[in-house]
């Protein structure tokens, strides 16, 4: 009596699980019938918000229903997070992260959204690469000069400027100090508009930032470019360096943009966005479009997605504790 009581149970389990799997398809297969909102934690007119702007451009024309950004600014982007996190898990809504996703995981307390629990990636979209860029009083005519200036240098002779104190940038300088056994000085702004006019005054000698903040000064002559981070050299700047190149290979810090959708999103309507996506990212004109934005545009799928954001946590992680990098600090 108890074995047909068992066998009873598990059978109305695998209907219901099979009910579950037909439903999520048939969603899927439906999939959008109604606009979908893209949730931008960034100021409408940067890189990230005219990338996501291309995205959504393309997925409206793709399925012929309406892909909106929506702009979210404000606590680090952690305002734009929560309210993606508490979204219906149905497609519908999307958020787009940054590295700073997955720095808030290791040095924002008490954040109002579990990064692990709360959300599914869904594709990463591109990657900015980072540039050494100096005043032009530096001697240093390129990166291997600037290295050997560096290295002849006191502990905290040279210091480096980033947009605020534990951000990316932060991440990329300390990093940097930490292959080549540089003690450098940190000097945080508030802003990208500051650390330009830093750079160009030479209160500040150098940073490591996404290039297109220093691009038209460097055009301009006022910054010097020694090295980038990547596989390949910027399109806009042909002739610098990779850091590979220069001589520094293990060096290679890039910011990541993504997709992510509330946890419980079916699997099929992932998958859906996750291809649509990927055939997106090799159109020719959404790569030429993301590179004039300063972006390599890449295409990841879901469960790689969610290796390179398990990575980039992980590389951050040992950063932030060998310089002992603190809230606020």
């Amino acid at each position: 009596m108890k074995t047909n009581l068992f066998n009873r149970r598990i059978l109305l389990l695998c209907a219901a699980l099979a009910c579950t799997a037909a439903h999520a398809q048939e969603s899927a297969a439906s999939y959008p019938s109604k606009p979908i909102h893209i949730f931008v934690p960034f100021l409408a007119g940067g890189g990230a918000d005219a990338a996501a702007r291309l995205v959504a451009q393309k997925l409206t024309d793709k399925w012929g229903m309406q892909v909106i950004v929506e702009n979210r600014p404000g606590g680090n982007t952690v305002i734009a997070t929560q309210a993606a996190a508490r979204s219906a898990a149905d497609g519908y809504t999307l958020l787009l992260v940054n590295s700073t996703f997955a720095i808030n995981t290791i040095l924002t307390p008490n954040l109002p959204y579990d990064a692990d629990k709360d959300f599914t990636p869904v594709s990463a979209v591109g990657a900015t690469p980072f540039l050494m860029v100096v005043h032009p009083s530096v001697p240093a005519q390129n990166f291997r000069e600037m290295m050997s200036i560096l290295k002849a240098s006191k502990p905290g002779e040279w210091n480096f400027a980033t947009v605020g104190s534990t951000g990316v940038g932060r991440i990329a300088g300390e990093q940097f100090a930490q292959q080549t056994g540089v003690k450098l000085q940190h000097i945080p702004f508030k802003g990208a508009a500051e650390v330009v006019t830093a750079l160009v005054s030479g209160d500040v000698k150098f940073t490591i930032d996404p290039p297109s903040t220093h691009i038209p000064q460097i055009r301009a002559g006022k910054l010097r470019p020694l090295a980038v981070t990547g596989t390949s050299r910027l399109p806009s700047l042909p002739d610098v360096p990779t850091f590979a190149e220069a001589g520094m290979p293990e060096y290679d810090i890039r910011m990541f943009f993504g997709l992510l959708a509330p946890s419980a999103t079916p699997k099929p309507i992932v998958a859906k966005l996750s291809a649509a996506i990927t055939e997106m990212m090799n159109l020719p004109d959404v790569k030429e479009r993301m590179r004039t934005l300063e972006f390599v545009p890449i295409a990841t799928g879901s469960d790689a997605f969610a290796s390179l954001l398990k990575t980039e946590n992980e590389r951050f992680a040992r950063t932030i504790k060998t310089a002992d990098i603190k809230p606020g600090q």
